[in-house]
């Protein structure tokens, strides 16, 4: 009996450690306007359960060029509180056309360690209109 459950706890850390295929990190708009303190949203997915992922711990937020190619030119990013179940809002300073690269390192409950995430964003200049501008003929 004993060998047994010696087994079983000698084994536990390695099944309760998260592995970034684990978790699907995705844009809510992966087009975003260029400008400053632009509002950029992300959802947490768990691929096991299929499901969003809330109470996540969000560090080390920052934006840079990377997706391009380009290296430095890295600007901080900012959590901010939401009230959406599993979304989590950030605000980062956008000035150039291009695409961008959000990344956190996030630490999700009842895993042992933190997880880096990256999402990719489309920067463009001006978003087009949902509608054309009323005009009188």
């Amino acid at each position: 009996m004993r060998p047994s459950w010696l087994l079983a706890l000698a084994l536990w850390p390695a099944v309760s450690q998260a592995a970034p295929a684990d978790y699907r990190f995705e844009a809510l708009a992966p087009v975003v306007e260029r400008g400053v303190g632009v509002p950029l949203k992300v959802r947490i997915w768990s691929r096991t359960t299929n499901a969003a992922v809330a109470g996540a711990d969000i560090r080390d937020a920052y934006v840079d060029r990377s997706p391009e190619g380009q290296q430095g030119g890295v600007l901080p990013a900012f959590f901010t509180p939401g009230l959406e179940y599993g979304v989590y809002n950030f605000r980062a300073d956008l000035p150039t056309d291009g695409t961008w690269a959000l990344k956190f390192t996030v630490r999700l409950f009842g895993e042992a360690q933190p997880l880096p995430a990256s999402v990719v964003f489309k920067v463009v200049g001006r978003l087009p209109d949902a509608k054309p501008p009323n005009r009188r003929p």
